[in-house]
């Protein structure tokens, strides 16, 4: 697999405001993925984690621009780091066009379900 560094940048909060707050982060050169949801490795300061990693649009939210943004598991700080690096994993899912955010909320908890058990 390839490790992909990226640079973290602002995003709209959506996602604190769902209960999983994301790095939404720089696309980085020569990333080329099938969009979707995977399951993902995350180093932040030397320190790994897992992640649940989004790639491509948010419909429910009606953003159609490509994004890329990474739910870190067990992971807080105050403060987001300047960069990460990245690996993907298994690919969880296609993007879904959610009827609302408290739905995508609900997917999203089974998708850390599912990162969670595939240790």
């Amino acid at each position: 697999m390839t490790m992909f560094e990226a640079r973290v940048i602002a995003g709209k909060g959506r996602g604190r405001g769902i209960g999983f707050p994301t790095l939404n982060l720089e696309i980085p050169p020569h990333f080329e993925a099938i969009e979707g949801i995977y399951a993902c490795s995350v180093v932040i300061k030397s320190k790994t984690y897992q992640g649940d990693l989004h790639y491509g649009p948010i419909p429910v939210f009606g953003d159609m621009k490509k994004s890329l943004e990474i739910f870190v598991l067990d992971w807080l700080a105050a403060k987001p780091p300047e960069k990460i690096n990245f690996e993907l994993g298994q690919y969880l899912r296609p993007i879904q066009n959610f009827h609302s955010p408290a739905a995508l909320a609900a997917q999203i908890a089974a998708d850390v379900i599912k990162i969670r058990n595939s240790r």
